[in-house]
C-alpha cells in the first residue's frame, strides 16, 4: 500500500488526536497569523488574525493498536506522503487545522505549492460561516501568497469584493478557473480593474452566480481581456423588467472561443442570442433557462441545431443548478411551456 494510503486512515481522526500528539511531543503551535490590509481613506489599515487550534482533551485517547490500526509516529510521515494527505483536506483545513498541528505540518502546509493551485472556498467546501468576511478574505489571500503564482482555480462565494478580485489577478496570472458567487460587493469597476493589464491572461473558465452589480458591458471587458475563455456563465434571478441585449452582444463581439455559455435568468432577446450562436461557432453548451424574453421561433431553431446540449425552455427544472436555492423563486409544475403564439397574451409574474 502506498505511504500515502496508510496516513490518510489516520487522517480520518479528529484533528484532536494529532494536536494531542504535538502536545506529548512538546511542539504545539500558538496559532498564525493573517494579515488583512484594509484601505482606509489613502493608507491601508493592517489588521491581523490569530487562529488558535483548540488544546487537545488531556485525557489519553485510545491507541490505534487498540482498534487494530497500525500504530505510527505522526513525525514520521515524510514530506511527500504528507502533501499527498493535505491535497484531500479542504482550505479551511490547511489552513486552521491540520496546517497548525506541528511545525513539520505547518512546514508542507505553507511552502507546497500543489497544495494551493485549487483553492475552494464556498460555502459548502469550507467552514466560513464561522469566519467574519475580513478573516475570510485574509485567509484566501494567504492561499493566494502560498501558491506563489501557481494557482490554476479559485472558487468563493459571499466575502469577495473588488479589493481581493484585484489582489487575486495580480497575484495569480496563471489562473484558468475562477468562480464568483453571491458576491455582493464586487462590482463593475473592480472587475474592470481586475482584468485590465495582465489580469487573468489565462482565463478558461468564468463562472458568475448572482453578483449584482457585475453586469452590461463589463462581458465586453471580460471578454477582450480574457480571449482564452471556453466557458461563461452569468446567472442572476429573472427580473420582469424590459428585455436588454447588452450583456449578450458583449459576449458575442469579445468571446469567440466559447464552447459552453450559461446565462439563467438574463434578459436577453432572440436577437442576443442569435448573435451569440452566430460569433462563437465553437459553442457546444447553452443554457438560458429562465430566460423569459426568448421566443424559440424558426429562424432561432435553425440556429440552435448544431448545439449538443440546449436547455432553452424558461420553466425547466433549475434543480441540477448548484445555486438553485437562491433563485429565489421556482416554477409550479403546472406551470406549463408556452410557445410562441401562447406567449404574447401572457402577463409574466416577477421572479425576483
Amino acid at each position: 500500500m502506498p505511504e500515502s494510503d496508510r496516513w490518510e486512515s489516520c487522517l480520518a481522526r479528529p484533528i484532536s488526536s494529532f494536536h494531542q500528539h504535538c502536545i506529548k511531543r512538546g511542539d504545539t503551535h500558538s496559532g498564525v497569523k493573517f494579515t488583512y490590509n484594509k484601505p482606509s481613506g489613502n493608507s491601508h489599515a493592517v489588521k491581523t488574525f490569530l487562529y488558535k487550534p483548540a488544546k487537545a482533551p488531556l485525557r489519553e485517547s485510545p491507541s490505534m493498536a487498540e482498534d487494530g490500526s497500525e500504530c505510527r509516529d505522526w513525525a514520521e510521515m515524510t514530506s511527500d506522503s504528507l502533501a499527498s494527505v493535505f491535497a484531500k483536506l479542504d482550505v479551511s483545513d490547511l489552513l486552521a487545522g491540520a496546517g497548525l498541528v506541528c511545525r513539520p505540518w505547518r512546514q508542507v502546509a505553507a511552502t507546497d505549492r500543489t497544495l494551493w493551485r485549487r483553492v475552494d472556498m464556498s460555502i459548502e467546501r469550507c467552514a466560513f460561516g464561522e469566519w467574519k468576511r475580513d478573516e475570510a478574505d485574509a485567509m484566501a489571500r494567504a492561499a493566494v501568497d502560498r501558491a506563489a503564482g501557481t494557482m490554476e482555480a479559485f472558487s468563493a462565494d459571499f466575502f469577495v469584493n473588488d479589493a481581493l478580485l484585484i489582489y487575486v489577478s495580480l497575484r495569480a496570472s496563471s489562473l484558468k478557473s475562477l468562480h464568483l458567487s453571491l458576491s455582493y460587493n464586487v462590482t463593475n469597476k473592480g472587475m474592470a480593474e481586475a482584468v485590465k493589464g495582465l489580469g487573468f491572461p489565462q482565463l478558461e473558465e468564468l463562472t458568475i452566480n448572482f453578483c449584482p452589480n457585475l453586469h452590461g458591458h463589463v462581458c465586453q471587458l471580460i471578454g477582450q481581456a480574457c480571449p482564452h475563455l471556453k466557458c461563461f456563465r452569468l446567472n442572476r434571478s429573472y427580473e420582469n423588467v424590459s428585455d436588454d441585449d447588452t450583456e449578450a452582444l458583449s459576449i458575442a463581439n469579445s468571446m469567440p472561443e466559447l464552447r459552453e455559455i450559461q446565462l439563467i435568468g438574463n434578459r436577453l432577446t432572440n436577437v442576443g442570442l442569435i448573435s451569440i450562436l452566430v460569433h462563437c461557432p465553437h459553442l457546444q453548451s447553452v443554457d438560458i433557462r429562465r430566460c423569459f424574453n426568448i421566443l424559440m421561433d424558426d429562424a432561432l431553431k435553425s440556429k440552435c441545431v448544431r448545439i449538443g446540449s440546449l436547455k432553452h425552455r424558461p420553466n425547466d427544472s433549475i434543480s441540477d443548478f448548484k445555486y438553485s436555492s437562491h433563485y429565489g423563486f421556482e416554477l409550479d409544475d403546472d406551470f406549463a411551456y408556452l410557445d410562441v403564439d401562447q406567449e404574447d397574451d401572457y402577463d409574466f409574474p416577477s421572479y425576483r
